[in-house]
């Protein structure tokens, strides 16, 4: 009897701990990363990402990048267009700087693999229903990009 009640206790430990991992802090409602060919990201590769929305919803939207501690550069620039549920566009050309002050990636790395969220749009608010369209595009200025293994977008809800 006493090791039942104890395989119980642990049961419901192990529930209450589920239940507050699963419903505490988790923000992301989508996460789609892409292998990229000879990790190197061609200029004319361009990513199209489909986000089911809801109306009144308020995301973060992240562009992800999974890169070489060998990547030849310390920013990386490119072009996102938004293609809202309601038919709105909006287009924007994004320069990230993927190096601090002191030369350092900023991204977070294990052995020469380094991944880094990058901030697209926050706090954008769906006024329809439907799916929001994404087109990322890279505009460094040769045709390759060595050292660009993934690509991937992240959306979480905003943080309020």
């Amino acid at each position: 009897m006493l090791k039942t009640a104890v395989q119980i206790k642990k049961i419901v430990a192990l529930v209450i701990a589920i239940v507050f991992a699963t419903s505490c802090g988790n923000r992301t409602v989508f996460k789609e990363y892409r292998t990229l060919d000879n990790n190197s990201w061609n200029r004319f590769n361009i990513q199209n990402f489909d986000v089911a929305v809801q109306k009144d919803d308020r995301l973060d939207f992240y562009l992800f990048i999974r890169h070489h501690t060998n990547f030849p550069y310390d920013y990386l620039d490119v072009n996102v267009t938004f293609y809202m549920p309601g038919g709105e566009m909006r287009s924007g050309d994004y320069h990230f700087e993927l190096k601090d002050e002191n030369g350092k990636w900023k991204a977070n790395g294990m052995g020469e693999l380094w991944d880094i969220e990058l901030l697209i749009r926050k706090n954008l608010k769906m006024k329809k229903e439907g799916v929001c369209k994404l087109r990322i595009e890279n505009k460094m200025t040769k045709l390759q990009t060595p050292g660009i293994m993934e690509i991937g977008l992240v959306v979480k809800k905003a943080s309020e």
